[in-house]
């Protein structure tokens, strides 16, 4: 597996909120905190130290056991950082994004998310968004009332209808997709989707070293005005993580 990660504050924003958790070589992920003073950054990083606290339950487990698994941690995640929220006021009304990928060795990769940090899968130069925005730009896309064009320009487009830590309970998302040899896979912020497109997107990905497309993706976000938090990881699939290898 090639691997490389990006963390940026942008051109606006005083401080990084995101965090990425890089557990090699089987679970990913990336969250994107919000919250006054430094209480999304913290949002970020407990989500996140709390997946990885429990990463060792999801070992040995497949198909439903660990869609099972995984829903649960996001409950615990949940928990974990509302407790927080609920326990200093600097922190009340604290949150976060969570959205990774655990690859369980034979050929599959779950993919997990809450809110609107996104899983997309590069083949064969597609690009193919796996994770479902929790938006209210993103519903009012599903029921045919803005196009992608216009969500994509809209002004409300970052206003969540679920995030880690909010309320006492959530609903994530899990995804289980098949993998092969020279899949891409990238984990993302909405820093980088709010600034690119997705075709420009899939344009940086076909680069032949993952090094030189993290580097081309943080550029392009920056030029482009870099309005939030850029943040993303980069996963190029070889036979070590692909069990199988057929189409």
């Amino acid at each position: 597996m090639s691997v490389a990660a990006r963390t940026h504050k942008g051109r606006v924003r005083i401080n990084n909120e995101d965090s990425l958790l890089l557990e090699r070589p089987f679970l990913f992920a990336i969250a994107d905190g919000m919250g006054g003073y430094n209480a999304g950054e913290v949002a970020s990083k407990l989500a996140l130290e709390k997946l990885k606290a429990e990463k060792e339950d999801l070992y040995g487990k497949n198909g439903f056991a660990l869609v099972s698994k995984l829903y649960q941690i996001m409950r615990d995640v949940n928990v974990e950082v509302y407790k927080k929220a609920q326990s200093e006021y600097t922190l009340e009304g604290m949150g976060t994004t969570l959205s990774g990928i655990y690859f369980n060795g034979k050929g599959k990769g779950y993919v997990f998310n809450v809110g609107d940090s996104r899983v997309y899968l590069l083949r064969q130069k597609q690009l193919k968004q796996i994770t479902r925005d929790h938006s209210l730009v993103a519903e009012m896309v599903e029921n045919g009332e803005l196009t992608q064009e216009e969500a994509f320009n809209h002004p409300q487009k970052n206003m969540l209808t679920r995030g880690i830590g909010v309320n006492k309970n959530v609903d994530g998302d899990v995804f289980v997709i098949d993998i092969y040899t020279d899949d891409t896979i990238l984990l993302c912020s909405d820093g980088l989707t709010d600034m690119l497109h997705d075709n420009e997107i899939a344009e940086y990905l076909q680069k032949e070293d993952t090094e030189d497309a993290a580097d081309a993706l943080l550029s392009a976000s920056l030029e482009k005005g870099g309005r939030d938090n850029i943040s993303f990881i980069i996963l190029k699939l070889d036979r070590k993580e692909v069990e199988h290898d057929g189409r």
